[in-house]
This record gives C-alpha cells, sequence and structure tokens, in this order.
C-alpha cells in the first residue's frame, strides 16, 4: 500500500510548478498581464482570418468549373446587351433632327452617351484579357465576327487544376468588371431619366402652345359671328 507521504512525495513537482507558474504571474505587473493576453487574442484573431481566408480560397478552386462558366457567360450577355443598346440608341439620336447644331456637335462628340460607351468598350477589353487564357477554342478569322453574338454567349471553358488555380487569381478582376457595368448601366439609366424629364416638359410646352392657338381661334370665331 502507497503511504501518505509517498502521495505528498508524487504530487510536490506539480504543486511546485503550480506555485512557480502563480509567483511569476503575481510579480508580474497589471500591464504585463494584459499586454499578454491582448497578444493572445490579436493571434486568435490572425489566425481565424488566415483560416476563413484559406478556406475561400479552397471553397473556390473546388467550384471552379461552375462559377466560371457562370461569371463569363453572364457578364459576356450583359457587355453585349449594353454594347448593342448604346449602337442603337446613338443611331437613334443622330437621326432626330436637332436645331441647335452646335450643341447637337458638342453631344455626339463629348455626350453622355458616347462617354458612356467607351466606357463599355474598355470593359470589354479587359473581359477579352481576363477570358482569353480560359477558353477552349478561340476565335479566328471569320469566327470573330460571331464572337460577340447571341449564339456565342455560351462558350467552354478549361477547369484542369492550373486554371483553377488562374480563376483564383482572375475572380477578382472579373467582379470588378461587373461591378463597373452596373455602375455604367445605373448612369445610363439616370441619362435617359434626365433626357425623358426634358421631352416630357418639351412635350408640355408644345400642349400649352396649341392649347393658346386654339383659344385664340376660337376667340376669332366668336367675334366673327357677333360682327356678322
Amino acid at each position: 500500500m502507497n503511504s501518505p507521504t509517498s502521495r505528498v512525495k508524487l504530487s510536490t513537482p506539480h504543486c511546485l510548478t503550480w506555485i512557480l507558474l502563480h509567483k511569476s504571474m503575481a510579480s508580474l505587473p497589471s500591464i504585463s498581464v494584459a499586454s499578454i493576453v491582448i497578444g493572445f487574442i490579436s493571434f486568435a484573431f490572425t489566425l481565424a482570418i488566415w483560416i476563413h481566408a484559406f478556406w475561400g480560397a479552397f471553397l473556390t478552386v473546388v467550384s471552379a468549373p461552375s462559377q466560371l462558366r457562370d461569371a463569363f457567360s453572364t457578364l459576356r450577355q450583359s457587355l453585349y446587351e449594353e454594347r448593342e443598346y448604346l449602337k442603337r440608341k446613338r443611331r437613334r439620336e443622330k437621326g432626330i433632327p436637332d436645331r441647335d447644331s452646335k450643341h447637337r456637335l458638342l453631344y455626339d462628340e463629348g455626350g453622355p452617351t458616347k462617354v458612356i460607351n467607351d466606357a463599355v468598350k474598355d470593359l470589354i477589353h479587359d473581359f477579352k484579357r481576363y477570358e482569353r487564357p480560359f477558353l477552349e477554342t478561340t476565335h479566328t478569322g471569320r469566327e470573330k465576327e460571331l464572337e460577340w453574338s447571341f449564339d456565342a454567349t455560351q462558350q467552354h471553358y478549361r477547369c484542369d487544376f492550373s486554371h483553377r488555380l488562374l480563376w483564383l487569381r482572375s475572380k477578382g478582376g472579373i467582379e470588378s468588371i461587373a461591378e463597373k457595368l452596373q455602375k455604367i448601366q445605373t448612369r445610363r439609366i439616370a441619362v435617359e431619366t434626365t433626357e425623358s424629364r426634358f421631352m416630357l416638359a418639351d412635350v408640355m410646352g408644345m400642349v400649352r402652345d396649341n392649347e393658346r392657338r386654339l383659344s385664340a381661334i376660337e376667340e376669332r370665331l366668336q367675334m366673327s359671328r357677333i360682327g356678322y
């Protein structure tokens, strides 16, 4: 049987360790203890951020096939539709006669429609630069004419491991292009709303002018009847 003295001897090293640790903590000033606690908390937060970043990168690499196909197809379609709409809008504006030729010249050379159209062209150029490494077959020769057709919006993209890592680097750029396109569309809608407001004001002015003319004609008819 173990005697009480042997139990005390066995637990003595643990007691000494606890006593020394307690004394060392007690000897430290409160500021040092607070610094140690803050350091551990900062390290825990940093480690959590790194784990979150690595986990997000892992999920991006795993789901790269569906992500890049949806992102490229949707953004390509949106860019094509915006470019086509701006083309038709500029053709329609050029066909509308304008009495103020100086204002029209300034509007065509540096107006909002042309500025927005140039911005969309820049986005298309950036989009092609990001998309080109992922395409299985690039457009050459006559196929370039159909590169931005509606039938060409669904492309086949490479999804091997190297291209998944490339998508991890390119994803931020594609999201930036999509965000810029949304801002351009918001700007275009604001410009069109302002133009519609001015057009409505012009139409209301024409209606008021016609009402005044009709009133003048009615007065003349009444005066002619009285005179008769």
